[in-house]
């Protein structure tokens, strides 16, 4: 489980941090990230820490009615390439906001990302995870920031983010004194089949139903996200208590998921795999120094019998300037998650520029 935290961060993600344009309409921005880490495997490496650059913007089309737009593509610090297809593309999108709510539609953050991953996983474009190890054989990077894996009717597999699914339309209500909801629908490009011939194409690949509530300096907040196109339980339930005051950040989230795995031990073909996670962040800043510990209990069980029950400490220390930051990490694994997953604990110093 890819898990990472900094309440306090949460804008560096979802909010570019960077000094806007005159334009109302446009407004460009960017993020470099880079780090070297250090593992207990002897392996030494730089990694580009998800860089982007991107652009956004709105204008009132009708009195009391704004259109807005946001694309935004990956930028690689360690060839210095830059690419915007297949997975390396993060957002295109375009919506309505007004008294009704909000409308997007594209490539976006979903609402289970926006309502109930935001408290203990801002920190996470690190690359961690338990069984994201050996992607070109089928593992799949599995975690509450990536997606689920699974097969159509056909056969075919799929791999579907939650984070930032594509061809997704979602509406978002008011802000109803501190309760807001969201629906979004995943829409099908013809890929994903209803019948075993592969001829017709599912209408709806799945949906994601959130929904938070805001009382005072905390936040209670709740999504299902559901493949409803694919064969089999695919899904992912996910429940979060977050309390932000001045300096300190707290928060508590609980996540139930179920999709189609290839680790060591099951089937040949893969085995629905039931994954259970628990962990609790807390987040102190002084001054410009932000301060952070995350702590999680994984379980997974599988049809077969095969079970995985470990866990993940992080400490994070940040130092922020006033375009981006300063970090360093220590992450270890439980003892399962090494023999299963290779999972190693790790060291890391990175820097982040924002503009």
């Amino acid at each position: 489980m890819k898990l990472r935290s900094g309440i306090a961060l949460m804008a560096t993600l979802m909010v570019p941090t960077m000094a806007q344009a005159n334009s109302e309409l446009f407004n460009w921005y960017g993020s470099i990230r880079v780090q070297i880490q250090d593992t207990n495997k002897d392996n030494i490496e730089y990694k580009d820490n998800y860089s982007r650059i991107g652009a956004y913007g709105s204008t009132e089309i009708a009195d009391g009615i704004k259109a807005n737009y946001n694309f935004e593509f990956r930028l690689f610090t360690d060839d210095g390439s830059f690419a915007g297809n297949d997975n390396r593309a993060r957002l295109a999108n375009v919506g309505l906001e007004g008294d009704f709510g909000s409308v997007l539609i594209g490539k976006q953050y979903s609402p289970h990302w926006n309502f109930t991953d935001n408290a203990v996983d801002i920190f996470a474009d690190i690359d961690e995870s338990a069984g994201c190890t050996n992607e070109p054989s089928g593992v799949i990077c599995h975690t509450h920031r990536y997606g689920l894996y699974a097969k159509d009717a056909a056969g075919n597999g799929h791999y579907i983010e939650y984070l930032r699914p594509d061809r997704a339309i979602t509406y978002m209500t008011p802000d109803f004194d501190g309760f807001q909801a969201a629906f979004m629908a995943v829409t099908n490009n013809g890929d994903v089949k209803s019948d075993a011939a592969g001829k017709d194409a599912e209408a709806l690949v799945g949906y994601n139903i959130a929904a938070k509530y805001k009382f005072g300096n905390v936040t209670v907040s709740a999504s299902r996200y559901d493949l409803t196109g694919m064969v089999g339980d695919n899904k992912v339930d996910a429940v979060q208590v977050a309390y932000n005051k001045d300096k300190l950040s707290l928060a508590a989230r609980y996540q139930d998921s179920s999709d189609l795995r290839f680790y060591e031990g099951l089937a040949a073909g893969g085995e629905t795999v039931e994954e259970k996670v628990a962990e609790v962040y807390a987040g102190y800043k002084v001054g410009k120094m932000q301060y952070q510990v995350t702590f999680a209990d994984i379980s997974m069980d599988s049809p077969s019998g095969v079970t995985v029950d470990t866990n993940q400490f992080i400490v994070d220390v940040i130092y922020q300037h006033k375009a981006g930051s300063f970090y360093a990490e220590y992450s270890a694994w439980g003892d399962e998650a090494e023999q299963v997953y290779q999972a190693a604990d790790k060291i890391l110093i990175g820097y982040k520029f924002d503009f």
